[in-house]
């Protein structure tokens, strides 16, 4: 199975890298000269920009020379799916996993679910990963959150919600109780709040929110949603200075983001304008 790349046009954008990106492989652990060709051409690559023609070019080569060489079909997938070529993407990423199936299921589970918002098909590439990795997956590509949080992510957008915190439950309990507070993600005990607040467990969802202030204070989501929280439980003195320090933040910069799609309960000026304007007139 081989597909070539698309015309030059098509690839010379200069993208940024949000995953692992390719580094240089010892190609001396190879025995046959398809795959020291194909590793040789992959370590040239990295001396080019990703994206570029060169780099793609060299990809190409690097599959040509040995269709197994499952570091080359995910790297020339990488600049398809920033471009919003999904089906391009598939096609390389889908030949890496078949190759390598436990290296980068969760790279293409952590894509669906980002990129295409397919959840189930995200759903099914992690829980397959978690299955064949023995219960110990790796971080998201960004390197932002452990993979079962993506999981608990999924899960809540499906409806899921006793699923949803099961994983968190696996993301953030099993992962203290494993290795200390210090290895869960910087603002996991913001989304657990999210999604109980969304449960109406209100006592729980003010709980995480202090777990978060003592984990990372800085952003405004973790004030924004403090102050709904507050609200729902009728403690509505309190919430107006805490959605004024969130709209200070957001206008600062200092919230949730990312280049290619919006996050996980990420809040924009809009919605805190929004609730200002509410609470103003109680």
């Amino acid at each position: 199975m081989h597909y070539t790349i698309k015309t030059a046009g098509t690839v010379i954008l200069l993208l940024v890298a949000f995953y692992s990106t390719s580094a240089q492989t010892n190609c001396r652990v190879f025995t046959d000269s398809a795959h020291i060709k194909a590793c040789l051409l992959y370590n040239k690559a990295d001396s080019f920009h990703q994206g570029t023609k060169a780099s793609q070019l060299l990809y190409d080569s690097a599959i040509r020379a040995c269709a197994d060489y499952a570091e080359a079909w995910r790297e020339i997938s990488v600049p398809y799916l920033k471009r919003g070529d999904f089906a391009t993407w598939r096609k390389y990423i889908d030949v890496a996993v078949e190759l390598r199936p436990r290296d980068f299921l969760g790279v293409r589970g952590w894509c669906r679910f980002k990129f295409l918002k397919d959840y189930e098909g995200a759903l099914a590439d992690l829980k397959r990963l978690d299955t064949i990795s023995e219960f110990h997956p790796l971080s998201s590509g960004d390197g932002n959150y452990h993979l079962y949080i993506i999981m608990a992510f999924c899960e809540r957008a499906l409806g899921n919600y006793p699923m949803a915190m099961h994983y968190f439950a696996l993301g953030i309990d099993s992962v203290v109780a494993q290795k200390g507070a210090a290895w869960t993600g910087s603002m996991d005990y913001l989304h657990r709040a999210v999604t109980k607040f969304q449960l109406k467990d209100y006592t729980g969802a003010l709980e995480d929110i202090d777990r978060q202030l003592k984990k990372y204070d800085n952003f405004a989501e973790i004030y924004y949603y403090q102050a709904l929280i507050l609200h729902a439980l009728h403690r509505d003195k309190e919430v107006a200075p805490l959605l004024q320090k969130a709209k200070t933040l957001v206008t600062t910069s200092h919230h949730l983001s990312d280049i290619y799609c919006e996050m996980p309960d990420q809040v924009f000026i809009e919605d805190i304008e929004e609730a200002i304007v509410t609470v103003s007139r109680l």
